[in-house]
């Protein structure tokens, strides 16, 4: 008897998820994340055409924050901005590539948490923003006298010159690219209660690299590549053949 139901079980089960294959083909989550070195947000639209199989275009905005930057404010100009000394310059990474995404575990029937393997790569684009300060002015006798607003140089700028740094968008317009590759990868946790709507945590590691190589901060090497662990809260919807 026992003979006669297991393969009658097995094919019931195969069928099931032929079924599901045609219920679920395309996928779109917003993704928002933070990770060793900053954060950022992001955008996935992909396609599954197989049970397990999850192909992907992504595109995100990451912030990279030094390790070695520390705020701090001009003690005779407390109404002064703080700023970071020896700070050359924000670095955003801008990322558009290609991924990969495997179910290694698939929810029950009564719910669960999906969990994928996943990875990605493609173009990333660094965008070094340089810094600008307020450099103070003083008279022979040591009074001051006004401000002035330039680009930070550590050869001609000491901590005593600097009275706060300058709005961000100032060095928007000498924005210098750095053009590289980026890989990802990390497992995908889905915890959302239908299938049709995505809620998931995404924990893993990424890699950017970058010509030519970025100095950020002041006395410091310039950086050949940047690692970094990362994790993300997506949310999105999956879309059956007719929508």
């Amino acid at each position: 008897m026992l003979l006669c139901v297991f393969p009658l079980f097995a094919y019931t089960q195969d069928v099931g998820e032929v079924e599901w294959k045609k219920i679920i083909v395309k996928e779109w989550n917003i993704n928002v994340f933070i990770n060793t070195n900053g954060g950022g947000f992001g955008f996935q639209h992909g396609r599954t055409p197989t049970y397990y199989d999850k192909h992907f275009w992504e595109i995100d905005l990451t912030y990279n924050f030094h390790h070695k930057q520390v705020l701090a404010k001009n003690p005779y100009f407390p109404q002064a901005r703080a700023y970071s000394y020896g700070k050359l310059c924000d670095l955003f990474f801008l990322h558009g590539g290609y991924g990969y995404q495997r179910t290694l575990h698939q929810k029950p029937y009564w719910g669960g948490v999906r969990v994928r393997y996943t990875l990605s790569g493609g173009f990333t684009l660094g965008l070094a923003v340089p810094v600008y300060v307020y450099i103070a002015h003083y008279a022979n006798d040591g009074s001051y006298t006004g401000q002035e607003t330039v680009q930070y140089d550590p050869e001609k700028h000491t901590i005593d010159d600097i009275i706060s740094r300058a709005n961000f968008f100032q060095g928007i317009g000498k924005t210098k690219l750095h053009p590289g590759f980026y890989v990802k990868t990390g497992f995908n946790f889905d915890f959302s209660k239908d299938e049709y709507t995505i809620h998931a945590l995404e924990i893993g590691g990424t890699i950017d690299m970058v010509f030519p190589f970025v100095q950020q901060m002041a006395l410091n090497k310039a950086k050949p590549f940047f690692i970094g662990a990362y994790i993300a809260y997506q949310f999105g919807q999956r879309k059956a053949p007719h929508e």
